[in-house]
């Protein structure tokens, strides 16, 4: 009697087995921002395809330590040095440089270039209080200081003794703590702690990929490029075509 239960039991459960379902095989999507970038991320939550086949991979990486190979999309401000395959613009990102709120002085230009190459090392020569400058940008490949480097500074270094943010969010806080500070920032991060001053430079928000994306990716992408992606970049960006 055992070993008829036992063969029905045995029986019963090949039966169950035959008619489960086959497992569903995930695809991961893996989707890599530079740190200047994850603002993005807002339009990417709303534009990723909702599937139970998928899964979101999301990496936070500078331009100089990306692996293209690695990702099915990566997003920076501005061109990398080598273009890949595939770039795709997705919005325009503004450059400023942020102050203490309580700091009200309007710096031109040549002033800015000036503050960040060290010639002036104190308020007063700008026409504020008589102050030691604090300085404060991001690391060497963050694309707002490579930008401002190039267009504002024509190619003259940050001052040596600027202090150094991991991430823009750190260097925002730094620079809202502390009156007599001012920082590099990509314009998404700049909120109402500090004074925002516009350097008229414009870098695109691009997406990145060795070949033309497919599958996810690519819906992806259309999204972020179309209607609904647009309305929420543009709460932290300025549209592709104003």
């Amino acid at each position: 009697m055992k070993s008829a239960k036992f063969l029905a039991l045995l029986t019963l459960s090949v039966v169950l087995a035959a008619c489960a379902a086959p497992a569903v095989e995930v695809q991961t999507l893996r989707i890599g921002l530079s740190p200047a970038a994850h603002p993005v991320t807002e339009a990417i939550s709303v534009c990723v395809p909702n599937a139970p086949d998928l899964a979101i991979s999301i990496q936070a990486i500078y331009p100089n330590a990306v692996d293209l190979d690695a990702l099915d999309v990566y997003i920076q401000l501005d061109e990398p040095d080598e273009l890949p395959a595939f770039v795709a613009q997705l919005a325009w990102e503004d450059v400023v440089v942020v102050l203490h709120a309580s700091n009200e002085l309007d710096l031109d230009l040549e002033q800015i270039a000036d503050l960040f190459s060290g010639r002036v090392q104190d308020w007063s020569e700008l026409g504020g209080e008589d102050a030691d400058i604090s300085l404060w940008v991001g690391l060497a490949s963050e694309e707002a200081r490579l930008a401002f480097v190039e267009s504002v500074a024509h190619g003259s270094p940050v001052v040596g003794w600027a202090k150094l943010a991991a991430t823009p969010a750190d260097l925002l806080a730094a620079v809202a703590a502390d009156p007599q500070a001012a920082g590099i920032l990509p314009a998404a991060w700049a909120n109402e702690t500090v004074q925002a001053i516009d350097l008229g430079l414009r870098l695109p928000v691009l997406a990145l990929a060795v070949e033309e994306p497919s599958g996810a990716a690519r819906d992806l992408l259309a999204c972020l490029q179309g209607e609904v992606g647009q309305a929420v970049l543009a709460e932290s960006y300025s549209a592709i075509n104003p």
